[in-house]
């Protein structure tokens, strides 16, 4: 018998192969492409299991305020829908005038999003920029901008009791995203919905100017960016690294 029969791997490259790809890219005015963006982003809200319809309210929270020479960090909470918590960092340069724009930062696989505001493995304050992630959040505010860092859902202090036993950098991600393909959604579109709440936030201080909205992540959190910035027409810039690759090379 032919045993390639026998593979999973070879027999979803045969689907990939056989896909017929209606929404390639083949605009060629501004027209066509406002056109093809709209059918792109319903066809991605489907495939990710759809958004809520209705927002609820954030009920914000600013649980502290800390100040460095080149900005000030503040630790916030608000919910992204009822229930559910996010918690985040906004940096805030001392440079410049408001309101800034805002760069939304979304970490890689890690310890969170203390990876990249200058917070170590001990809860101290970085003094050097470490690891595969640089502190980004605190480079965005250094070159003028604001930075609205925020962690996401199945990593570090958004993770489950049994996960957390494992370490500070034991990903949670397998449990939550499988429970939620069992309910007909999916975990990047729980993601992507936390950005877009992101921004109802940014829109409610003064300081940050809602109409120059960017978004960045490495790893996880580049996947993200990629998926939201197709999503959320608020969002102006997008650097999503580390994360961008095609299907069929995933496998």
């Amino acid at each position: 018998m032919d045993l390639a029969s026998l593979d999973p791997v070879l027999f979803t490259k045969k689907l990939h192969d056989a896909a017929p790809l209606r929404l390639t890219f083949r605009a060629r005015t501004r027209a066509e492409a406002d056109q093809w963006q709209k059918q792109l982003r319903a066809k991605l809200v489907e495939l990710l299991g759809g958004f809520p319809t209705e927002h609820s309210a954030l009920r914000p929270q600013t649980l502290e305020t800390r100040e460095f020479p080149s900005y000030v960090r503040e630790k916030f909470v608000f919910e992204s829908r009822p229930g559910v918590a996010l918690l985040g960092y906004l940096l805030t340069p001392k440079t410049g005038a408001a309101p800034y724009p805002a760069v939304i930062a979304i970490p890689g696989h890690g310890r969170g999003v203390e990876d990249i505001v200058g917070i170590d493995e001990a809860g101290r304050e970085r003094t050097v920029k470490v690891g595969y992630q640089y502190d980004y959040a605190v480079q965005v505010a250094e070159h003028g901008m604001a930075a609205v860092a925020i962690e996401p859902m199945a990593f570090g202090c958004r993770r489950d009791a049994l996960t957390r036993e494992k370490g500070a950098s034991a990903s949670a991600c397998q449990p939550a995203a499988g429970s939620a393909l069992l309910l007909g959604q999916t975990m990047i579109a729980w993601r992507s919905y936390d950005v877009m709440r992101t921004i109802d936030w940014i829109a409610t201080r003064k300081e940050l100017d809602a109409k120059r909205v960017g978004c960045m992540g490495i790893s996880g959190g580049g996947t993200v960016t990629l998926f939201v910035s197709a999503l959320e027409p608020r969002i102006r810039a997008a650097f999503a690294s580390c994360s961008l690759n095609t299907f069929a090379t995933a496998l």
